[in-house]
């Protein structure tokens, strides 16, 4: 079903914090449904997608919050689907897992699509070629995030979006 065909990763995406990375890959591997002759291989390249290199065998709650997210999003990738969403993917990071992330997110982008949910305008210009600015369920602008951009006299995504949602009273 539809299931099969997306890739999730929430914001405060739950993990067993008991359980190995390559171990809850396996679980979820299994409750996915994967062939047991596939899953390790899903497994292990999902790590490596999400460049958790050497960190398969470690338990979940003594990795970072970079980590954790890596594994969350490995998950995600698990089946290899050919559309992915990703709500808030960078939150909490440090600028370098930000930076590693999004490099990640570019890698992903290549092979599915990927829908980004993010309230940081800065993810929006780094990691995305269409932008949609959706304000009480209505779409109110659609463009690259340059063309935005654009539209503010400062040339600033931030500065267009206050332009193009009106005053934070219209958006309450």
């Amino acid at each position: 079903g539809a299931q099969s065909l997306l890739g999730y990763l929430p914001e405060g995406a739950p993990l067993f914090p008991e359980m190995t990375a390559a171990g809850y890959l396996d679980f979820l591997a299994r409750a996915r449904g994967l062939a047991p002759a596939t899953r390790k291989t899903a497994v292990e390249k999902a790590g490596v997608r999400a460049g958790l290199e050497g960190r398969m065998g470690q338990i979940i709650d003594t990795l970072s919050k970079g980590f954790r997210r890596r594994v969350a999003l490995a998950g995600a990738i698990l089946h290899e689907p050919p559309a992915l969403i990703l709500d808030e993917p960078t939150d909490g990071l440090d600028p370098l897992q930000k930076r590693a992330m999004r490099a990640l997110i570019a890698d992903l982008a290549a092979k599915a699509a990927v829908v980004i949910s993010t309230h940081i305008l800065d993810e929006a210009e780094a990691s995305c070629t269409r932008a949609l600015v959706i304000a009480k369920g209505r779409v109110l602008a659609d463009d690259a995030p340059s063309a935005l951009a654009a539209r503010a006299p400062t040339g600033r995504l931030d500065d267009a979006f206050h332009l193009i949602c009106g005053s934070e009273e219209a958006l309450a």
